[in-house]
């Protein structure tokens, strides 16, 4: 249809073009005609007028020397008149032929001029002027001869041609009359064949668009072709696709009526405007069951005002208001049964636009089962929790981050790990006080086994000896995902064993020392006896006494380590008494300035700090022998700084503990580490001359006082003895 419409305006454009210009050109063409015959009248008029110039000069001529003759300015200005038109003649486009005929005029009328000239100068040879005179007017007759010969000739040809011109233009006049009167006749021809292709096609494509509109989808367009055609096949398809959509929207609407009627949660849509918000619209099944009414009872009802509770029902204009602002709404309220009774539901519920109307979507469940459930959850959740913190040993669940993600009350409180919400604590850093897992670190055993595992260690970073157990955590895929540590501080333990340990190498040790300190005591004596009596020898030189006495000192040495290991063995009991700590110290303190090593070299700088709490109450104690273990920790301390130094003593009491503390310091070269935890351990010594029982004796006086001895040093830097005394109560029996 498109090229035929281009197709049939090209062609009217060309036949009104060519119309345009046949009328152009006729018109053009019978006025050019016109100017030619205008032209040649102005020509025929010229020639008339030459002919009657020469007229005029040949009578100048013939009047002349008469009494009616003209003045000679007169007769001059007509020949230059006749000679003038003559001139102008030429001026025009002749034929040749024409042009030749008017040469030969110009010619004969210059012999005229010139015959004429000398008839007018030769006045006094009246035979010659004669001649002339017969001269000039045979000229002039055959001037007006050929000039009248010319003027009807022209006059002739001009006729004719005015008279065929006046025919020609009468022809196109009429012929453009018809085409002037044909012309509207055939453009509206055209026009209606062009309006009736064009609206044809439009009137079956509009009674189709009808007879879609009325619903009948089987309609087809039959019979156009072109542009038509293809608009009239995607008709026909649009017709049939909407027919499949429309069948596809009854079964999918079919499906959500199925849908909604059989679904088990509660759908209402309610009103959203007006005076009637919350009045139910239309509701499933589910809904009248789940409130203990009919559909159609259901209709009847205000969602908000019959089935919620009355708090519900408070808070339903906030919640409708954000509906209506856009926001789709998850709540969980209470509704109202048709008996009263009232239960939770889960509302799910927003705005849905329908026909220009505003509907509230409410999704509603009940989740009555569900809140049993949970409470059941919560508080299995807390009877967990509760078990897991009332645990005594310390438990901590770890991510494969070596992040601490839960830890049970005892582990917060033992090794002080924040809240876990909000922060995250590596184990590694809580355990060890490292910034990386150890080299033999649990977790990464797990890791790489997925077995438990479980070992016994001693932890310098929080100076515990533990017992630890790691159990590994798996996904639903049998992948670790964590490990689980169950830690149990066995310090205590350790050190009853430990205790125990030492309680029974003491008594090895006492047994096997009894026997020996028996055994040598009495040959020991002897050999006394048998030196002293070589003293009393006169005879005796120098040299030998010195020897002698030597001998005599080493075995008094040998009597006091056998009185020193005897008591060690065989410890006395303790005779408990009323001591007043810092009296005792004071006492104590006194007695070892006057060491050996003090009262030999007065060069030394020993300054002593005292710092004693008043407020330290008596407690039953040996005096005796806690003297002795101050004065040994007094003395070591002393002989750690033979080139002076302070000397601490510090003694504080915590009432809340009961106890009381007694730090004795020194300033010296300090313990090395790799021996301080054997200082304690008997016959162990770094003097020469020493037994290596006196520490040993100490703490076993303290332990029996129910007190605690430690040690710390700091190589350079010194020593500090802390001694811990429980305060008890004592039977008067028990005093002395």
């Amino acid at each position: 249809m498109k090229k035929k419409i281009i197709i049939t305006l090209v062609g009217i454009s060309l036949i009104f073009l060519a119309g345009g210009i046949y009328i152009i050109t006729s018109i053009e063409t019978s006025t050019s005609t016109l100017d030619r015959l205008i032209m040649l009248h102005q020509v025929e008029i010229m020639r008339e007028h030459l002919l009657l110039q020469i007229k005029q000069v040949q009578t100048d001529l013939n009047l002349y020397d008469t009494p009616n003759a003209r003045s000679v300015d007169k007769i001059i200005a007509n020949v230059k008149q006749m000679d003038m038109v003559a001139t102008i003649c030429f001026d025009c486009h002749h034929a040749p032929v024409v042009m030749k005929r008017l040469e030969s005029l110009t010619q004969q009328i210059e012999h005229f001029k010139d015959a004429f000239s000398r008839y007018m100068t030769l006045r006094s040879n009246r035979e010659r002027v004669e001649k002339e005179v017969d001269t000039a007017f045979h000229i002039s007759e055959n001037l007006l001869a050929d000039v009248g010969k010319m003027v009807h000739m022209a006059a002739n040809k001009l006729s004719k041609r005015t008279e065929f011109s006046l025919k020609d233009i009468t022809n196109t006049k009429v012929i453009l009359y018809i085409l002037v009167a044909v012309t509207p006749f055939f453009a509206a021809g055209l026009g209606f064949i062009f309006i009736r292709e064009l609206t044809k096609p439009v009137e079956t494509l509009l009674t189709a668009t009808r007879k879609l509109k009325s619903g009948d989808l089987d309609f087809r367009v039959e019979g156009l072709k072109d542009e038509y055609g293809e608009v009239a096949r995607s008709f026909n398809e649009m017709a049939a696709s909407l027919k499949q959509h429309m069948h596809e929207i009854q079964e999918k609407d079919k499906l959500y009526r199925v849908l909604f009627e059989s679904a088990g949660d509660a759908i209402c849509l309610v009103e959203a405007e007006g005076e009637n918000v919350g009045d139910i619209v239309d509701a499933n099944p589910a809904t009248a069951i789940m409130h203990g009414y009919t559909i159609d009872e259901l209709l009847n009802l205000n969602l908000i005002k019959d089935l919620d509770a009355p708090d519900a029902a408070k808070e339903a204009p906030d919640r409708v208001r954000r509906m209506m602002d856009g926001e789709w709404i998850t709540a969980e309220i209470n509704h109202v049964r048709k008996d009263g009774s009232v239960f939770p539901v889960e509302i799910n519920a927003g705005l849905l636009e329908f026909m220009s109307n505003k509907y509230i979507l409410a999704i509603d469940r009940d989740i009555s089962d569900r809140k049993k459930l949970e409470h059941q959850i919560l508080q299995s959740k807390l009877d967990w929790e509760d078990t897991f913190n009332t645990i005594t040993d310390m438990i901590t669940i770890h991510d494969k981050e070596f992040n601490i993600i839960r830890a049970n009350k005892t582990a917060i409180e033992t090794l002080n790990i924040d809240l876990l919400e909000n922060t995250t604590a590596k184990c590694y850093k809580i355990f060890h006080g490292k910034n990386s897992a150890p080299d033999n670190c649990l977790s990464c055993k797990c890791y790489e086994t997925k077995k438990p595992a479980s070992f016994e260690m001693f932890e310098p970073h929080l100076d515990k000896f533990l017992e630890v157990r790691a159990m590994p955590r798996f996904d639903d895929d049998h992948q670790v995902i964590g490990v689980i540590h169950v830690i149990r501080d066995i310090t205590e333990r350790k050190k009853v064993e430990e205790a125990l340990q030492r309680a029974e190498q003491m008594k090895l040790i006492g047994e096997w020392a009894a026997g020996l300190a028996h055994e040598i005591k009495n040959p020991l004596a002897g050999i006394k006896v048998s030196v002293e009596v070589l003293l009393e020898d006169l005879n005796i030189s120098a040299d030998d006494k010195a020897i002698v006495l030597r001998a005599v000192g080493e075995i008094q040495r040998i009597e006091a380590l056998l009185k020193s290991l005897l008591r060690f063995a065989k410890p006395p009991k303790l005779q408990l008494t009323v001591v007043d700590m810092n009296d005792l110290l004071d006492q104590t303190i006194d007695f070892s300035l006057r060491h050996p090593l003090l009262s030999s070299d007065s060069s030394i700088e020993l300054n002593v700090s005292k710092d004693l709490d008043k407020h330290t109450p008596v407690m039953p104690a040996d005096p005796i022998q806690l003297q002795q273990v101050f004065l040994n920790l007094l003395f070591n301390a002393i002989e750690a700084m033979p080139d002076g130094g302070v000397l601490g003593i510090k003694s504080f009491y915590d009432q809340n503990a009961n106890t009381i503390t007694i730090e004795i310091s020194d300033t010296g070269q300090g313990i090395d580490k790799d021996i301080i935890d054997d200082v304690f351990k008997p016959f162990f010594t770094t003097k020469s001359k020493g037994t290596g029982l006196g520490l040993a004796i100490t703490r076993r006086i303290v332990e029996d006082h129910n007190g605690v001895i430690s040690v710390t040093s700091d190589s350079g830097k010194g020593t500090v003895f802390k001694i811990l005394l429980n305060i008890k109560e004592n039977k008067k029996e028990d005093l002395i």
